[in-house]
């Protein structure tokens, strides 16, 4: 339905999927009229905004009610977290503005997105983008996420003297300068389909032309091994689509049939060259390419108490640049990953008799119970050799299980040393191999990382991605 004021009526949102069961909207209204006029508003606090709509269909008096516009705040501040919105402004009101931007606020709401590809059109790289809202202007826009290495040092290591050790201290920020997504006001109302794509004005001085497609997820009885799906199989997700399509994507089984069918976790963005003479565009598509993107539940990047070590994060790959990690710490033991199982084990490589290997330090009491389980880091940028949606490294044991020792050399003094495994590979993922490597943990916030066969120590950074996701 078309998301505008009618002068008679409210509009009629359509359907989005709630937590809260709107059974309050079909009861007899007449005995909700009969409540104080507090009781109704705290009532109306627990209803979605579907069931409001629905309410001002009932009575003038419940109408009323129903568009008291601090009912509406909420459900704008609410999509938009880690961003203080203290206004509705350009919109007249705060039901107006949530209206006007609906059905694309779980962009903000679900913050950090990562897709398949670069921006470049690469297949193995792929990109992390921050969403957030732009209150001046009212829209909803998106901006990669990158990082620059910085100055590199050189240090010795004195616990092996032949590994020279490169010190890593990114520069990370967002790219203002080109929007992935641009979602303005009233989008969705000017094309009043589900199924359409919104055109974005995003690089339009270019002449590239960008457009963004809600999702239909794929149900998991249908999905098969034989599928290319995103995300990968590796990374946590409540909803996965297909990733290869011979004709882009334009079949209507990629999309949703409505909007209660459309995902909250997915979406797709089609871009092109299109050129023209004085302005007018020719129309012709050159270059077209889509690129799907997909989300992660903030339980598995938002540190706590009893996994500390979660996260999103960046590591030095050398040549290759920065990329950007999830880390997600396991509160138990996983058996391990197909993969794995066919590399030998790190404990076949190191001498448990050398002294290098003995704890030398004691370590810190409770630290055990905040270092236990399992420790995956997934790429969600890559590279040539090791793609995004790929696990970079895996401690199987960061507890007292997998300890080789805590470190008491001048660099890492006081980090547990845990056992690890490298993902490596040949360029375009060919004979990829899990290698033995050294899992050094400084803190919370930083992670080394020796790769024994390259004789090269790895740095990570945590990336606080409420950062980026004020105006600066």
């Amino acid at each position: 339905m078309v998301m505008s004021d009618p002068p008679d009526r409210s509009p009629a949102l359509p359907h989005m999927d709630s937590p809260v069961a709107p059974t309050l909207v079909y009861a007899n209204p007449s005995s909700l009229s009969l409540l104080p006029a507090e009781i109704i508003y705290q009532i109306l606090t627990f209803l979605p905004p579907q069931s409001l709509v629905a309410l001002t269909s009932t009575s003038k008096l419940l109408r009323a009610h129903a568009l008291v516009d601090s009912l509406w705040s909420r459900f704008v501040r609410d999509n938009v977290p880690g961003q203080p919105v203290l206004e509705c402004y350009p919109a007249e009101s705060w039901r107006k503005l949530y209206i006007s931007l609906y059905p694309y606020w779980f962009l903000t709401r679900k913050k950090i997105w990562f897709s398949d590809k670069a921006h470049t059109g690469s297949n193995w790289v792929g990109n992390l983008v921050v969403m957030r809202y732009d209150p001046r202007r009212a829209c909803i826009e998106g901006f990669r996420l990158v990082a620059k290495q910085g100055i590199h040092s050189f240090e010795a290591w004195d616990w092996n003297p032949e590994v020279i050790i490169h010190t890593f201290d990114p520069h990370i920020g967002l790219f203002m300068d080109d929007p992935v997504v641009k979602i303005d006001r009233g989008c969705y109302a000017q094309h009043n389909s589900v199924r359409e794509e919104v055109m974005m004005n995003t690089g339009v001085s270019r002449g590239v032309r960008s457009m963004l497609s809600l999702c239909h997820g794929l149900e998991p009885h249908r999905q098969s091994n034989a599928m290319t799906l995103w995300p990968s199989r590796i990374i946590p997700a409540k909803e996965r689509v297909r990733n290869e399509s011979r004709h882009l994507f334009r079949g209507e089984g990629h999309r949703p049939s409505s909007l209660s069918d459309a995902s909250e976790n997915t979406f797709r963005i089609r871009k092109w060259v299109e050129f023209g003479g004085l302005g007018i565009p020719l129309g012709v598509h050159i270059g077209e390419d889509v690129t799907t993107f997909s989300t992660v539940s903030d339980e598995y990047y938002t540190p706590t108490r009893e996994k500390p070590w979660q996260g999103i994060w960046v590591g030095d790959y050398s040549g290759h640049g920065c990329e950007f990690l999830l880390l997600i710490q396991r509160a138990v033991i996983s058996p391990p990953v197909a993969p794995l199982s066919s590399f030998e084990s790190p404990l076949q490589h190191h001498d448990e008799s050398d002294p290098k290997y003995r704890p030398t330090l004691p370590v810190p009491e409770g630290e055990d119970g905040l270092c236990a389980g399992r420790l995956e880091a997934i790429k969600l940028t890559g590279d040539p050799n090791v793609p995004r949606g790929e696990f970079t490294w895996v401690a199987e044991d960061i507890g007292p299980a997998g300890l080789l020792r805590v470190a008491n050399e001048r660099m890492f003094r006081g980090s547990r040393v845990v056992r690890s495994l490298g993902h490596s590979a040949a360029r375009q993922f060919r004979n990829d191999k899990f290698i033995p490597a050294q899992l050094i943990m400084i803190n919370p916030n930083t992670l080394a990382q020796y790769w024994e066969d390259f004789g090269h120590v790895s740095f990570y950074h945590r990336v606080k991605i409420d950062d980026y996701l004020k105006r600066t």
